[in-house]
This record gives structure tokens, C-alpha cells and sequence, in this order.
């Protein structure tokens, strides 16, 4: 098993990990201590993760929406969540929402 801490590696044997309660009682604290400490660096990159690609697609409906705005402004046709999600390509129900922002 490798856990990554930041910029270091740190690789312990699997035959370690299985026989981790044969172990003393200090050494088996610290491996599990360096576990868990790995697994809340890795959920953690990944709750970034998911949030970042959260805040890309929010920003690509607004621009979508708000593009479809524009053409309905410069063609003259009324503006309603109808119009805006079938031009912009979003959902109804996300047209309503953000045009009522």
C-alpha cells in the first residue's frame, strides 16, 4: 500500500498491514494513525474536486442563459424560461430558475 502525504511517499508492505494486531501496540497506532491521515488527504482532493467541477458548470449555464438573453433581446421575441432553455440548450427548469436571478 502508498500513501501519498503531500510531496512525500510513504509505502508500507501489505504482509505489515494484515498482521497489524500482532504488532506492538505503538507501532500499530502509528500505521493506523498514517492510514487514516492518507485517507482524509484523499477525500478531501476529491471533495475539491467534485466542488470545482460544481462551479465550472454553474458559470457555463450562466453564460449559456445569459447568451440566449441576448439573442431573444436582438431578435425582439419575449423572454420566458420556454425560449431561454430552447435556445440555450438547458433544462426548463434551470432556465426558470437562474432567469429568476
Amino acid at each position: 500500500m502508498r500513501i501519498k502525504i503531500k510531496d512525500s511517499i510513504l509505502t508500507i508492505p501489505d504482509e505489515l498491514i494484515k498482521n497489524i494486531n500482532e504488532l506492538d501496540i505503538e507501532t500499530a497506532n502509528a500505521i493506523n494513525t498514517l492510514l487514516a491521515k492518507g485517507e482524509r488527504i484523499i477525500s478531501q482532493k476529491k471533495q475539491d474536486t467534485a466542488k470545482n467541477a460544481c462551479k465550472i458548470k454553474v458559470s457555463k449555464t450562466k453564460e449559456k442563459i445569459q447568451n440566449a438573453i441576448n439573442l431573444l433581446r436582438l431578435q425582439g421575441k419575449p423572454i420566458n424560461p420556454y425560449q431561454v432553455a430552447k435556445l440555450s440548450g438547458v433544462a426548463y427548469n434551470t432556465a426558470r430558475k437562474y432567469l429568476k436571478k
